[in-house]
């Protein structure tokens, strides 16, 4: 079952619109320089549980007219690099980004309009990773999970 809501994520314990001291640390330790339009990203991103677009961060009190896209792109691509956030889509199509947390989640995708919505069902691919991670001695794996269909929307007549 996939969930479109665009709500606080019930994990979220710090003050709505502030970015948690531990987010702001971390990209301290990967060398970002900590900024108002950051600070501002990272508190939309620990905020919300569904993958954000660029459109839809424009769109945010204080990231909106605080910078052009391009900037936020950057940003968000920095982030992306540092391994901060995840992003999530088709790639001719609108991008979204989330945080990475410690538990994942994984998402099905529409090939035509590009929504993406986070799968809320037991993950098939966790226990395989703790295989994986026995049989070669890897540690810290991880995996990212995307599924691509067409949405009831597109579907539709």
């Amino acid at each position: 079952m996939a969930v479109r809501t665009k709500h606080a994520h019930p994990e979220a314990k710090s003050i709505p619109g502030k970015a948690p001291t531990a987010l702001l640390a971390a990209c301290r330790s990967a060398g970002l320089r900590r900024t108002r339009l950051l600070e501002r990203v990272l508190a939309v991103l620990h905020d919300r549980v569904e993958p954000v677009n660029i459109r839809e961060l424009q769109t945010v009190r204080g990231i909106a007219g605080a910078c052009n896209p391009a900037t936020l792109y950057r940003l968000l691509l920095r982030l992306e690099t540092k391994g901060l956030i995840r992003r999530i889509g088709l790639h001719e199509r609108a991008a979204h980004y989330t945080l990475r947390r410690a538990h994942h989640h994984d998402y099905v995708v529409c090939r035509e309009c590009g929504d993406v919505a986070t799968l809320k069902m037991a993950c098939p691919v966790e226990k395989l990773e703790r295989a994986v991670g026995k049989r070669t001695g890897f540690k810290e794996i991880y995996h990212e999970l995307q599924f691509y269909g067409v949405c009831p929307q597109c579907d539709a007549p």
